[in-house]
């Protein structure tokens, strides 16, 4: 019975690997991994599961394909359209509840009017990336930048990230189109949690990093400090993070531009860690095909 236990379990871990990895190793790696010699065991062993994990991050991000390479800069990229989306989309359906809790519920036409349109389409848009229709995608993505405009001057005249998302996504999602035949689009699982990851990113409370309370600005160091070894930890194995997160950071970048907000200390930062992330999707790429 603690062989069948462990046996799952170990099955569990192996979901971190594409379906047809699994379906043409997991047999394999399950009769290296449960063993007579497992004993009473019920749980996979820290390092075991560990490796695991790593090794079905680094197959997702193309270990396994004849042109890692090719495969790694493709599906970031994909990726990085799924996550600029998401984000812009975050942000919008934000300013959206907030416009209404903040006296909208008087003009709700005028807040419809100013930040409904951007919503709904960067919305649809990222369902049809999701969903693998990415004509329909590049349709609803370039609709996003002009309907809105032209139905309200509000996201524009403000240089507000939302505006800007479908912008970035925009090359990003036709980009996509001329990928090479041999990379599959991303499995549709592996890119919701990807983008999650993400968008979690950017909720790190980085605006306690200026707070004069020394707890509250520890807490928000420590916070930070743990999301970003989370995240690199992850992107270690799996560079397609690091590709997917780059232009996010783009969004503030343009709109504290646009504003003429305060350049070195909300520009500055975040372009440079959005550069600072292609800069270790390079170089860790380039490390791990001279091990290949």
């Amino acid at each position: 019975m603690s062989v069948d236990i462990l046996e799952r379990r170990y099955r569990a871990l192996l979901r971190s690997y594409p379906a047809d990895y699994r379906r043409e190793r997991a047999d394999e790696l399950l009769d290296v991994l449960v063993t007579d010699e497992a004993g009473g065991r019920r749980w996979p062993e820290p390092r075991q599961a560990i490796a695991l994990v790593r090794g079905g991050l680094r197959v997702r991000a193309g270990s396994a394909a004849n042109r890692p390479a090719v495969h790694l800069l493709w599906q970031g990229v994909q990726l990085a359209a799924l996550a600029v989306l998401a984000l812009g989309v975050l942000i919008a359906a934000d300013d959206t509840v907030e416009a209404f809790q903040y006296g909208g519920l008087d003009a709700p036409i005028a807040v419809l009017k100013d930040l409904g349109p951007n919503l709904i389409l960067s919305l649809a848009a990222l369902v049809a990336l999701v969903l693998g229709r990415q004509r329909i995608a590049i349709g609803l993505v370039v609709a996003a930048i002009g309907v809105p405009t032209a139905v309200s001057q509000y996201l524009y005249l403000n240089g507000m990230p939302q505006w800007w998302a479908p912008v970035v996504a925009t090359p990003l999602v036709i980009a996509g189109q001329w990928r090479p035949r041999d990379v599959p689009l991303v499995e549709r699982g592996n890119a919701v949690l990807v983008t999650a990851g993400v968008v979690a990113l950017h909720l790190v409370p980085l605006g306690g990093l200026r707070m004069v309370d020394p707890a509250s600005r520890a807490l928000a160091v420590a916070a930070a400090v743990v999301a970003a070894g989370v995240f690199l930890w992850f992107a270690t194995a799996d560079q397609r993070l690091l590709i997917a997160a780059a232009p996010t950071f783009a969004l503030t970048t343009l709109h504290e531009l646009m504003v003429g907000g305060d350049v070195v200390g909300q520009t500055l930062p975040f372009l440079a860690v959005g550069v600072a992330l292609v800069i270790c999707a390079v170089v860790l790429t380039r490390r791990r095909l001279a091990r290949v």
